[in-house]
């Protein structure tokens, strides 16, 4: 066993190199599966640090402008994991690609671009263009300034306190923002909600779209905007009382000019709701899963003092013998309640399933309310 022991160890090839680069060098790094985490320190050098098996070299290669990080196999074979811990310049422009690459940074202030297939990508900082795209992972941007571009496949988006003219697009994912200051906004997903929170600019153009999904959108009471609102198979609502005939247009398209009207604002759901709100009120979308935490925390939170520790797990489990049978009966009254509603709904669909006809599918082309408008000139 302690030869065994001794052999693993001797295979263990650590990587720590670090090397000097002058201002305007970009950092582009490819990892086929692994986790990539980039920090921020005060000197302009690049230092790497990985711990592998001496079946595979790290490459680092200063190039004309260009300092790339590659790994690979001594012996042939597949690609292997690798973590990786990356420490840069704040001024560093970076570029991460990878097929199972979780991406992370913290406090960068360049370029930033990162593609990978299955990965999750969390990015703090960022300035000038940053671009993320993920295929089966989660994005998450803060703090980015400049031109912001994301796009993700079968996750949701997180953006927060973002200065910066914006893209997002998801197919099967949601696109939550906060504390967005921009005047150029364009979000689009194809089952998801899209969730807006930050001011509307003058002569801003801001394009918010769902096929399957509400859209929330908070609207001052002073402000200059052309609101134009799309619903087919949705509805709309509206916490405010809306002026001219908006509010007999309900689940219908309609068009209103607040102010002077100067910025453009189109919110289009195919199948969900619409929702506007003023700034400060309760988020919808947001509230219902804060109000899921607030009655679990109640459910299974009790009054105990400090220094009783060790009673925690005992004072729970008597809580939940002397909830439990209130909890069986009122299971046990709804299901009797609902039963027969279940057996009709049952009933009904096995007939309708019986006499439905083959089925022959017909694309149909999604409908266009109007044409997009001119981007704001930059």
């Amino acid at each position: 066993m302690l030869g065994q022991i001794i052999l693993a160890m001797a295979i263990i090839t650590p990587t720590d190199q670090t090397v000097q680069v002058a201002k305007g060098t970009k950092l582009d790094v490819n990892n086929f599966a692994g986790d990539v985490s980039i920090k921020v320190w005060d000197k302009d050098a690049v230092r790497v640090e990985a711990t592998h098996s001496d079946r595979e070299i790290i490459d680092i290669k200063p190039g004309d402008q260009v300092l790339t990080i590659r790994s690979r196999s001594v012996r042939g074979g597949p690609p292997r994991s690798l973590d990786y811990t990356i420490s840069v310049p704040k001024w560093m422009a970076i570029s991460v690609s990878g097929t199972y690459a979780d991406v992370s940074m913290d406090g960068v202030g360049g370029d930033v671009t990162v593609e990978t297939t299955r990965g999750d990508i969390k990015v703090s900082g960022g300035s000038g263009f940053v671009s993320l795209k993920s295929v089966q992972g989660e994005i998450t941007l803060d703090k980015a300034k400049g031109r912001v571009e994301v796009r993700a496949l079968n996750e949701g988006i997180h953006l927060a306190d973002i200065n910066a003219d914006l893209s997002a697009e998801s197919t099967n994912g949601s696109i939550i923002l906060d504390r967005i200051d921009s005047g150029n906004v364009d979000l689009y997903t194809v089952n998801g909600n899209i969730s807006y929170d930050g001011p509307i600019r003058d002569k801003g153009l801001y394009r918010l779209t769902t096929h399957n999904g509400l859209i929330a959108m908070p609207i001052p009471e002073k402000v200059n905007a052309t609101l134009m609102v799309r619903t087919y198979n949705g509805g709309f609502r509206s916490t405010f009382a809306l002026g001219g005939d908006a509010a007999e247009k309900r689940n219908k398209r309609f068009t209103m000019t607040l102010g002077n009207g100067s910025a453009h604002v189109e919110l289009e759901s195919f199948g969900g709701t619409i929702s506007l709100r003023r700034p400060g009120e309760p988020r919808p979308e947001t509230e219902r899963r804060r109000g899921r935490e607030r009655d679990n925390h109640a459910r299974f939170s009790f009054p105990v003092d400090v220094g009783v520790g060790a009673d925690i797990d005992s004072a729970v489990h008597e809580a939940m013998i002397e909830a439990q049978p209130e909890i069986d009966r009122a299971v046990d009254e709804a299901m009797r309640e609902a039963q027969p509603d279940i057996d009709r709904a049952v009933d009904a669909a096995m007939a309708a399933m019986d006499a439905m006809p083959a089925l022959h599918v017909v694309p149909v082309p999604m409908p266009h309310g109007f044409p997009r408008p001119a981007p704001r000139p930059r």
